[in-house]
């Protein structure tokens, strides 16, 4: 039985990098849509809301106009009680309601992670960790002593863990965000 706590071999090493190429497309099209949805779509709905709602609606009804004569004076108007107003949204979003519940649900439902080792620690060290215990809990019990490369594995993975606690990597992360 092969030791799951080895370094990957060529091939493997060859097929997750050919994976990577082949998924770069597929990885573009994902760091575009994070940047639309997230940064690009905020700013435009805040300016087309602001605008939209100021010229169409407040600019031509005389009351509003009134108390909200300029379009400065709204866009302050609006972030000095928008922003209060949006954090309490949020607030209520993750803690009152049941829609973040179910929207993890629905995640944890579609991640294939949650049904196999992610990548990183728990696959690099955790997963070796847990498979030298059971097999030194299956030797022990038959009777057996471990050897003395068995004993020199689980000192390799004790170090391993041990970096981890102190703020070190498992394997070896992508540069960029990790470093």
């Amino acid at each position: 039985m092969k030791n799951p706590a080895q370094p990957i071999s060529n091939t493997k090493k060859t097929r997750i990098i050919n994976m990577g190429k082949q998924r770069k497309g597929l990885r573009t099209f994902y760091y575009f849509r994070q940047g639309y949805a997230q940064y690009l779509a905020l700013g435009v709905g805040i300016v087309n809301v602001l605008t939209s709602t100021y010229f169409l609606a407040i600019d031509r009804l005389p009351a509003l106009k009134s108390f909200l004569p300029t379009f400065e004076i709204y866009v302050i108007f609006c972030i000095l009680s928008g922003i209060p107003l949006m954090i309490c949204f949020g607030w209520l979003h993750f803690k009152r309601t049941g829609t973040y519940s179910t929207e993890i649900s629905i995640a944890l439902q579609s991640s294939p992670y949650n049904y196999k080792w992610p990548p990183g620690y728990a696959k690099e060290v955790f997963g070796p960790a847990y498979l030298a215990i059971l097999r030194t809990n299956i030797k022990r019990l038959q009777g057996l002593t471990l050897t003395d490369a068995e004993i020199e594995q689980m000192k390799k993975m004790e170090n391993e863990l041990l970096k981890l606690i102190q703020g070190g990597y498992a394997g070896n992360p992508p540069k960029g965000a990790f470093r």
